[in-house]
């Protein structure tokens, strides 16, 4: 049963993201952005093989596709039909197994500790701070004892890419609705609301943010950054801001 409050998230999340998914056809899963995502979950959450891995507002579902050609057991929750679908052809195409749920990652309906991780990114930041406890709640709810949790957001701290997010809203060409980015001590105390004991935080790559000024994909380029090695970076300033806790047992 959904939470009885509309401010949790905006009340058009489908169509935006609907929206959202006709452009994942232009994603490049194997540029050293992606790779160094990649890197650095697995030095987060260590191997997935043998691992039920349940991801939490799926969208392209490009990471968890990752996972499952290193042995996870995949399960995809996303409430945007197109997102689905997108999914959906992907693992088809890559000839691989995957659960799919249409469902608000508000209320799930799993078993409680159903999954060895469960973990989003790019998600959270689109609901209001009631819903982001709410979603963290029922994220953590679902993960088994022992289990891990992995949440990524932008990081508010990652200033070229604030700015490049004004620019796109001034120029109406922005397409993820509401998006509120988190700084580490947001993070920790909504983290603490939602009952989440000891997380740990991570910050990397200090370069995709600057591909969302004009121009800024091409600078980057020319001057030799868009690389593994600058995208895998560690800085308070990167991008990619990962909360990561092991449940008690």
């Amino acid at each position: 049963m959904m939470p009885d409050d509309s401010s949790f998230q905006q009340s058009d999340i489908c169509a935006v993201w609907d929206h959202v998914a006709a452009t994942y056809e232009e994603i490049d899963s194997s540029g050293p952005d992606y790779q160094a995502y990649h890197q650095r979950m697995i030095e987060l959450i260590g191997s997935p093989k043998g691992r039920h891995v349940c991801e939490v507002g799926c969208g392209a579902a490009t990471t968890s596709a990752f996972l499952a050609r290193l042995g996870a057991r995949i399960t995809l929750v996303d409430l945007s039909q197109g997102s689905l679908a997108y999914a959906r052809q992907l693992f088809e195409k890559l000839g691989m197994g995957v659960t799919m749920c249409r469902a608000n990652g508000l209320a799930m309906g799993f078993r409680d500790g159903a999954f060895d991780i469960v973990w989003n990114g790019g998600v959270i930041e689109h609901f209001t701070d009631n819903g982001k406890v709410a979603l963290l709640q029922e994220m953590w709810r679902v993960t088994r004892p022992g289990g891990l949790l992995l949440v990524t957001v932008p990081n508010a701290h990652d200033w070229p890419f604030i700015l490049g997010k004004a620019i796109a809203r001034w120029r109406g060409k922005w397409i993820f609705g509401f998006e509120d980015d988190l700084s580490v001590g947001r993070f920790r105390r909504l983290a603490e609301r939602a009952g989440i004991p000891n997380p740990s935080f991570h910050a990397h790559n200090p370069i995709v943010g600057w591909w969302f000024l004009p121009w800024g994909r091409g600078v980057t380029r020319r001057f030799g950054l868009d690389t593994l090695e600058r995208h895998a970076r560690v800085s308070r300033f990167g991008h990619v801001l990962a909360l990561l806790a092991r449940k008690p047992i």
